[in-house]
């Protein structure tokens, strides 16, 4: 049987149920913080014992919630803080920090608020001494509702939380990604040779560069870029290697090489992260290529040649 009641007939009141429904559809399924730079752990400003989750948001899917799945939608306006117990000259341990619904109405034995009406129903956990390399509270506790923040990782006989004892468990409930394609062919009439210049990067082929609008909810972009039909005209030996660039940072390089004449296909690519200011921002993408000392053999791009450039804005949780 349906529940009565969808969301939303005016002049109803909607389950619980079915307002959870709602958010865990908006989340895709997903769980995590909502913006990549959501309820960071970090230590003291002047380390202590204590460490701070930042402001932000975060999805929480219900365990075992039936049809349709259920999910908690929970904020932190202001920062908090979490305790880390000091550890004996026994040994190291890790701890979890997690972000955890409490409903004592929704399937789990939690005690109730003193003023049930205002709650609280989501806190900062501290889970101790789980198993070196935990990575999410669902592996040493699968029926909790609660997302995992950070893992904090404390050497014997320690009461101070330093940076460097934290690792960043987050992700996203529902990370975004939108991809862009450009494409140059047929466009070298006049030949266009990479490879007996050795000491400087070029643009090549001739013009793959274009100025690319940044979206203001991109954290990284990955630019990939595939050559195909390269000519090696002759069997003088060329070797050269192709990288992108994105604003004025440029990815690894990548060899291509021949003995032979012939045509040829090449890659390269790289995964930048964006900082705050070129979020939103207009940034050049290129393609680039260079010659190696000692090979005097060429490269080119003509006719009969080919660029797909490929470049994918995502998001993944950050500092800032």
């Amino acid at each position: 049987m349906w529940d009565g009641i969808p969301w939303f007939v005016e002049g109803t009141a909607t389950s619980e149920e079915t307002l959870r429904l709602v958010v865990a559809a908006a989340a895709g399924g997903g769980e995590g913080i909502v913006a990549p730079a959501d309820l960071v752990v970090a230590a003291l400003e002047v380390p202590g014992s204590s460490v701070q989750v930042g402001t932000g948001a975060m999805i929480a899917s219900r365990p075992g919630a039936g049809a349709g799945g259920q999910a908690y939608a929970a904020r932190l306006p202001t920062p908090d803080l979490a305790d880390i117990e000091p550890t004996s000259a026994d040994g190291p341990r890790s701890d979890l920090v997690i972000a955890r619904i409490e409903d004592p109405y929704g399937g789990e034995t939690w005690p109730l608020p003193e003023d049930p009406a205002v709650g609280p129903y989501v806190h900062t956990r501290v889970i101790s001494d789980v198993p070196p390399g935990t990575t999410s509270l669902q592996d040493v506790d699968a029926s909790s509702t609660a997302v995992t923040l950070a893992r904090v990782d404390v050497p014997a006989s320690t009461s101070v939380i330093t940076q460097g004892m934290i690792t960043d468990l987050r992700h996203l409930a529902r990370p975004r990604s939108q991809t862009v394609r450009r494409y140059l062919h047929s466009v070298w009439p006049t030949p266009d040779d990479v490879g007996p210049i050795a000491d400087a990067w070029e643009d090549f082929p001739l013009g793959a560069r274009w100025q690319e609008t940044t979206p203001t909810w991109a954290t990284h972009v990955t630019v990939h870029a595939h050559l195909t039909g390269l000519l090696h005209p002759d069997a003088t030996e060329a070797s050269v290697r192709l990288r992108v660039t994105v604003g004025e940072r440029h990815g690894d390089s990548f060899p291509l090489s021949s003995q032979h004449s012939g045509r040829h296909s090449g890659v390269c690519g790289q995964t930048f992260a964006l900082t705050p200011a070129e979020r939103g921002t207009v940034l050049p993408v290129a393609v680039q290529g260079i010659g190696t000392e000692g090979k005097p053999g060429v490269l080119r791009a003509d006719d009969s040649t080919v660029l797909t450039v490929e470049i994918t804005y995502s998001q993944a949780p950050v500092i800032a």
